[in-house]
């Protein structure tokens, strides 16, 4: 054992492995609540790839995202997918809209209807809807490694489920600029994971309300509305 080892051990200066990671964690998690209490809003392009590893096949969607978390109201978030093709999600509070002007449809139902696949289209961004407290609250979280996303440095996070479910694990890379999630892996028990992408992030950016509100046609069907 190295004798400078030896004598941090003695004086008791080197914390083990595990209290460490602890620590580094707790910080991490405290620099992310600040960052989610200090947002106003955000905007970015996003870049989503599903993947089913038993039959081999990936879809990759292309778009922006605007997102204003909840202050004393309803929370909103936009999806605007323009490649391969165009269709929009918008929440705003408890509605949930998805609009595929391809096939001149579109669906109004709950958020908690679309978040158990009763919908196609919808991705939550996790540690942006909701305080990190509460992330907490629903995951065993341990921090796997540093790594450059997209030219930026971002810390890795492996978080599973305290509640067992249809995601298996999350893996979430938080940007060491802003302490904003910029890229997620969601693994779902099948073995099919879905990678979302954050890019060139901004915070706190002029967003209206009326920009979360979706505009279609008169004749565009509407099914299940709200």
């Amino acid at each position: 054992m190295p004798a400078a080892l030896v004598v941090a051990l003695l004086v008791g200066s080197v914390a083990t492995p595990q209290v460490e990671a602890n620590g580094n964690l707790n910080a991490l998690l405290q620099k992310m609540e600040k960052a989610h209490q200090e947002l106003k809003s955000l905007k970015a392009e996003l870049k989503q790839e599903k993947v089913n590893p038993q039959i081999g096949s990936s879809d990759t969607d292309y778009g922006t995202l605007i997102y204003k978390p909840a202050v004393g109201g309803k929370g909103r978030m936009r999806i605007d997918y323009t490649r391969p093709d165009t269709r929009t999600v918008s929440v705003v509070g408890e509605n949930f809209v998805f609009y595929q002007p391809r096939i001149n449809q579109v669906v109004k139902t709950t958020l908690a209807k679309a978040s158990k696949g009763r919908t196609g289209g919808y991705t939550a961004i996790i540690g942006l809807d909701g305080s990190v407290k509460n992330l907490a609250g629903n995951y065993n979280i341990k921090i796997v490694k540093d790594e450059a996303i997209n030219g930026e440095m971002t810390t890795q996070l492996h978080l599973v489920p305290k509640t067992p479910g249809q995601m298996a694990s999350l893996d979430i890379w938080v940007s060491h600029k802003h302490y904003l999630p910029v890229q997620q892996k969601f693994l779902e028990r099948n073995g099919d994971f879905t990678i979302v992408q954050l890019i060139n992030l901004e915070t706190n950016v002029r967003l209206s309300d009326d920009a979360f509100v979706v505009k279609y046609p008169s004749s565009t069907v509407v099914v299940d509305k709200i």
